[in-house]
């Protein structure tokens, strides 16, 4: 096994890739000072996993990137790849040449490389570790470093001494499984809380899950017992609607039929108006007649009684006639005025007949027209009971639709909750089962974790 080549890019003074190619034997590199012959030997140090800056002759890692010069702008990145030579298969890999690679961002991300493939720097170290190389080796002396070792402590001679044998690669290791012992130790601590802390809420939760079981059984009957009431109550709510429809229904047949003979009615009631019209003037007119009759009747009567007065007169005395009073003209005027008086009698009486006729039938109109005046208003009052019962029935519809409303609505309120219910049901059960295979895991990995720990503990 030998270093084959090493090629540096960006990393500190190497701006351009420049490659390093070394033969088997002794290879030197040589130049004036300031020409980079150390930073060679950091590049190696760095691409082998170096993680301090100041063993880089740095502040802070960042600062093996190129910087820049006057001529040439900074880079971004620094990259070093390590190519060594295992066709004696020191390096346990089954590769002829190994390729190691770093490269680092500006940004502080860091990516390592084995042969091309991404990897960590723990696999690197432990690749490196087996053949005595690596970044906790002394295969890098570097300035200073011979001073250190002559005046060093018979402790640090030790570590040397142990670095020499390959004995500190076992007890980094043994540093190592240490710490993962530690770590899975609090884990286990950890785990057996966890257990404990589980199999502790296991009983409360079982109480829990039985109540919520009775809980939904208890609520699947009052949901039931309220969707049968609900039931009931929306049939009840439909039939009574059916009735009120069908009662409002014949209301209004009625009062479409009252309507028809309210105006029946009107129609009769004004025929007897216009009759009662026309026969006022008839009336008027007879009155008039009997008025005048009478009148006559009256001054005929003082006439005759005049006449038979001086009848009377005439017989007792026997004194003569005054010229121009012949009783035989007398007489003839008399029946003459008889004759007049009987026919004006006639008249008279033709006339009261009429009168009462034409009275008689305004009488009859007048108690036609109030009958029928009775009757519009009556049917008036029916039209206006059969409007408020509309109104009622109107206002009954709505109220019992307004019920059939609610009630659909409590119903679907109620699917609902009973769907909101039956997924909590699931997720308590799918908590619970899911508790219970967490503490059996639980106690798998505790029981697993013990046994490892006595087997890392015997190893």
């Amino acid at each position: 096994m030998h270093l084959k080549t090493l090629t540096v890019r960006g990393f500190k003074s190497f701006a351009s890739a420049t490659t390093f190619e070394f033969e088997p034997g002794v290879t030197a590199v040589v130049g004036p000072n300031g020409s980079g012959k150390s930073n060679v030997v950091d590049a190696l140090a760095w691409v082998m996993g170096e993680q301090g800056a100041k063993s880089l002759r740095g502040g802070k890692m960042e600062d093996v990137i190129f910087a820049g010069t006057a001529g040439r702008a900074p880079l971004g990145r620094a990259h070093v790849s390590l190519t060594i030579d295992n066709a004696d298969g020191a390096l346990p890999i089954e590769y002829a040449e190994v390729t190691i690679s770093r490269t680092l961002f500006r940004s502080g991300g860091s990516e390592y490389a084995i042969n091309g493939r991404p990897c960590r720097l723990l696999d690197i170290q432990e690749l490196l570790s087996d053949s005595g190389l690596g970044r906790e080796m002394h295969v890098i002396v570097g300035q200073g470093q011979l001073d250190r070792i002559l005046h060093a402590t018979p402790e640090e001679r030790r570590g040397f001494v142990e670095e020499a044998s390959g004995i500190l690669k076992h007890r980094r290791r043994k540093e190592r499984t240490l710490r993962k012992l530690e770590a899975m130790q609090a884990n286990l601590d950890r785990l057996e809380d966890l257990t404990a802390e589980i199999r502790r809420q296991l009983t409360p939760l079982g109480r829990q899950a039985r109540t919520a079981r009775r809980a939904q059984r208890i609520q699947h009957d009052v949901r039931d017992a309220r969707a049968r009431l609900l039931a009931d109550d929306l049939v009840q709510a439909r039939t009574s609607l059916a009735v009120d429809e069908d009662v409002e229904r014949r209301l209004r047949a009625e009062r479409a039929e009252a309507e028809q003979a309210l105006d029946a009615g009107r129609a009769r009631q004004s025929d007897v108006e216009a009759r009662a019209a026309q026969a006022t003037p008839a009336l008027n007119a007879a009155r008039d007649t009997w008025y005048q009759l009478t009148a006559v009747q009256e001054r005929y009567r003082s006439l005759a009684s005049l006449a038979a007065e001086r009848r009377r007169l005439l017989g007792a005395t026997a004194e003569p006639a005054e010229p121009g009073r012949d009783p035989d003209r007398l007489d003839a005027q008399a029946a003459r005025t008889r004759e007049e008086q009987q026919r004006l009698l006639e008249q008279v009486e033709d006339a009261v007949d009429a009168l009462a006729e034409a009275i008689q039938e305004r009488e009859d109109a007048e108690a036609a027209a109030r009958d029928q005046d009775g009757v519009v208003t009556g049917l008036l009052r029916a039209a206006a009971d059969r409007r408020e019962g509309t109104a009622r029935l109107t206002g009954a519809v709505a109220a019992a639709r307004s019920r059939v409303e609610a009630a659909e609505n409590e119903l679907a309120r109620l699917h609902a909750t009973h769907a909101d219910a039956g997924l909590r049901r699931v997720q308590a059960g799918t908590e619970a089962d899911s508790l219970a295979l967490a503490a059996q895991d639980a106690a798998g990995a505790a029981d697993r974790a013990r046994a490892r720990h006595e087997e890392d503990a015997a190893a």
